[in-house]
């Protein structure tokens, strides 16, 4: 499915060292298929199996309900206490402890 080269989608090595074969797939729900960035294998790994490390790299989607996004409040500064001196000064003071 993804373009890589035959050396990253083998899976599996025989013990002779000569057979190499992909027998070890990953499986996803369709809704999530299209969240599959790519799957390859790294041999590197030592997992002490004749299998190699598949690993499947995939894009994380974060969905937010508009109607929470809406019904979500902020709290605003009223800045127009400020102009009143009192509150100002009550302000100032806060501020400086």
């Amino acid at each position: 499915m993804f373009q890589h080269r035959n050396i990253h989608k083998q899976t599996w090595t025989s013990p002779d060292g000569k057979t190499h074969k992909q027998i070890d797939h990953i499986l996803t729900d369709r809704r999530w298929f299209s969240s599959i960035i790519g799957v390859e294998t790294y041999r590197g790994a030592d997992c002490d199996t004749e299998h190699y490390l598949t690993v499947a790299k995939v894009r994380e989607r974060l969905v937010v309900n508009k109607q929470e996004a809406q019904n979500f409040d902020v709290e605003r500064f009223n800045l127009r206490q400020l102009s009143e001196m009192d509150f100002r000064k009550n302000y100032q003071i806060k501020i400086s402890k």
